[in-house]
């Protein structure tokens, strides 16, 4: 099924799922250059909530299939599972695989003594530092066992390389029904305590089944991860490689609400599809800017990074790479603080105090102070590409709900983890892991690190329990901080965070980028979508201050009434949101405006004339102007029903060039995100 969205009149921000018939619900799509018969394959799939009751089982339209649940809702649904199966594939004739309520046969799950008989071994080479090897009963003693099933069964192994105290090798293996094996290596270079992390320089080889299928000199630097293929392949076969393609039904993926909706639809002409990455080299920039932070649009930016947008919006082949390659592209980053105690992403409990050195070769901007004085080892050596919370992308996560790969999901983990660990323990009030937007994290860079928070809850499994549960309780403290600030205390009605500086200061005014605060609010939106239920009463503190937080991108998109901030004018640069140069957020005694249409005129320098007409300033029509940059925050705020949001987006959709944005949507989608 391809992407079925379309736009009404009376409904113009929906998206059209075609209803299920026979109890079918999702479907996806597969398709082989070469045929054959029980070609293996393996996708992630997502699922809306309700669809899939509490103890209810999936069945397919395939014999050969299973359904591995790793995420429910809160009410119990099928929230995540991963697919696996065997299918006949005619050569280029796609072949669509639907999912519905069933009870699937009882078959014993493939075990390790099946990966066994298959023959297999596997070798991973760091030139003078040495290998790890694994063959015969080495494949018993799997680091943690991912998928358990008939069709297909996967284990992740890890083994140090030599002597080496920072160098690891890594497979995700997947075994198949039948025999066919499939794996991913990769070599990691980061713990979180480990003295005198530096780069690993050398000739990088990995064989499978006794034939090498990969060698390359690699300066692998600290805290850094890449997996070991090249060109176009994806992962490595013992065997032939099948040449199996997936293919989701987009429409109901951004239903299930674990993505947002997007209302453009590129074509393959498009000038980013063409320019997306198809091939993979280690360590590579792929289509990351060239620095993370420079100024302008950025395609990493947005809830979703670009390459994520157009596997969504489009229905190009040349997407599901592209989401893929540069999911593999982040491990260029210095992020990757493996905690040597559990050999996991660490747990935020554990380092209350810990900050990441930011002398050396770190790679990471803005980090914080220690008030124990306690930090991460002093790094050296070739440093990785500098990471910057303010600026970065949401990485890895498309990526594992497309396929399901613990490679990705710990990804995202990284990426969380990361963020916490380089900000001052103070403000971040230790072990709970706040991202203050009054801080050098600056307003956008909280909202991206609640959103990458957010994520990371999403993704790490139910029964992965000690992980999921620090990563709510940081959100839960995260939500506490800002409910406890903003609106169980008296503060501004204008739903503006407190901003790291005063654009205007000096001036009599407090002036703050009005697309920042959009920022946050999209991300606090969308996490309402995807967080699972926080501890005690946090999620109904989450919608609280979200409402509360919505009001700064509704209230800007007013009506034509004095007392109103009119709609044309609500994506100007900056914002004046108080009346003075020194403000009182934290405490909330501001002082504040007396309305909207007091900050409209100190913003404008005229009161609101009372006209309607087009939209105006931000660099409209652009697709990538702060028109465009607002349209997350005023689609979440629809779609969770905030008081006075429908009407404020029908004076923009209603103004008569929203049109003119829509059309540039199409060939730049990320920032088209509508209510679900």
């Amino acid at each position: 099924m391809g992407n079925s969205m379309t736009e009404s009149t009376s409904n113009p921000f929906s998206i059209k799922i075609r209803p299920p018939a026979s109890g079918l619900l999702a479907s996806f799509q597969l398709s082989a250059a070469t045929g054959g018969a029980d070609l293996p394959f393996t996708l992630g799939q997502a699922f809306r909530k309700g669809d899939v009751p509490a103890g209810a089982q999936l069945v397919g339209s395939i014999p050969k299939l299973q359904v591995v649940v790793k995420n429910a809702w809160p009410d119990g649904s099928l929230k995540f599972a991963v697919v696996s199966g065997q299918a006949t594939l005619a050569a280029g004739v796609p072949q669509t695989v639907t999912l519905g309520r069933g009870a699937p046969a009882a078959r014993t799950p493939l075990g390790t003594e099946q990966l066994r008989a298959t023959g297999i071994s596997a070798a991973l080479t760091a030139g003078s530092y040495g290998q790890a090897v694994w063959s015969g009963p080495d494949w018993n003693l799997p680091f943690l066992a991912w998928i358990s099933g008939p069709e297909m069964s996967s284990w992740i192994y890890r083994k140090p390389i030599g002597s080496d105290a920072h160098l690891v090798a890594w497979l995700e293996v997947r075994l198949y029904a039948g025999g066919a094996v499939e794996v991913l290596p990769w070599i990691e270079n980061g713990y979180i305590k480990v003295p005198a992390p530096s780069n690993r320089s050398a000739v990088y080889t990995f064989s499978l089944g006794a034939s090498e299928r990969f060698r390359a000199e690699i300066d692998l630097p600290h805290h850094c991860r890449t997996v070991l293929i090249e060109g176009s392949a994806l992962s490595h076969w013992l065997g032939d490689a099948p040449t199996v393609a997936v293919r989701h039904d987009k429409a109901y993926l951004q239903a299930s609400r674990l993505v947002p909706a997007y209302r453009a639809q590129v074509p393959s002409s498009a000038k980013p599809l063409t320019t997306l990455v198809q091939s993979y080299v280690p360590l590579q920039r792929g289509n990351y800017s060239p620095a993370m932070g420079q100024a302008g649009y950025q395609p990493p930016i947005g809830l979703l990074p670009e390459w994520d947008v157009l596997y969504l919006a489009s229905d190009d082949p040349r997407a599901y790479a592209g989401v893929i390659i540069n999911a593999y592209s982040a491990g260029r980053y210095g992020i990757h603080y493996r905690d040597e105690n559990t050999l996991r992403p660490l747990r935020f409990s554990s380092y209350p105090n810990l900050v990441v050195n930011g002398g050396g070769s770190v790679g990471i901007s803005g980090t914080g102070a220690s008030t124990k004085n306690t930090f991460t080892p002093l790094t050296s050596g070739t440093g990785p590409a500098t990471w910057d919370v303010s600026h970065h992308p949401a990485m890895g996560f498309t990526a594992y709900l497309l396929t399901g790969r613990f490679y990705f999901m710990e990804e995202v983990q990284f990426t969380a983890t990361l963020n916490f660990l380089k900000i001052s323990d103070r403000p971040r009030q230790f072990s709970d892991g706040v991202f203050q937007s009054s801080t050098a994290n600056t307003t956008r860079g909280a909202g991206w690190a609640l959103r990458t928070l957010a994520q990371a809850a999403c993704v790490t499994p139910d029964d992965d329990t000690v992980l999921r549960g620090e990563f709510l309780a940081s959100f839960g403290a995260n939500v506490g901080f800002y409910h406890g600030t903003y609106v169980a205390q008296p503060n501004n009605p204008y739903g503006n965070v407190a901003p790291y500086s005063n654009y205007t200061r000096g001036e009599g005014k407090f002036s703050e980028a009005a697309w920042m605060q959009d920022f946050f609010t999209a991300s606090v939106g969308y996490a309402l979508d995807i967080v699972p239920t926080l501890p005690g009463d946090g999620s109904a503190k989450l919608a609280a201050f979200f409402a509360w937080k919505a009001r700064s991108i509704v209230g800007r998109l007013g009506g034509l009434a004095d007392n109103e901030y009119l709609y044309r004018d609500a994506a100007l640069y900056t914002n004046v949101i108080a009346p003075a140069d020194e403000v009182d957020f934290l405490g909330g005694t501001g002082p504040w405006f007396a309305s909207w249409g007091d900050m409209y005129a100190a913003s404008v320098g005229v009161r609101n004339p009372g006209e309607a007409g087009p939209l105006r300033g931000g660099y409209i029509p652009a697709a990538s102007s702060y028109w465009a940059n607002l349209q997350p925050a005023i689609a979440y705020a629809v779609q969770h029903q905030v008081p006075g949001a429908l009407e404020a987006y029908q004076r923009m959709t209603g103004a008569s060039n929203w049109p003119d944005l829509v059309k540039n949507f199409h060939t730049l989608p990320v920032w088209s995100v509508m209510p679900h």
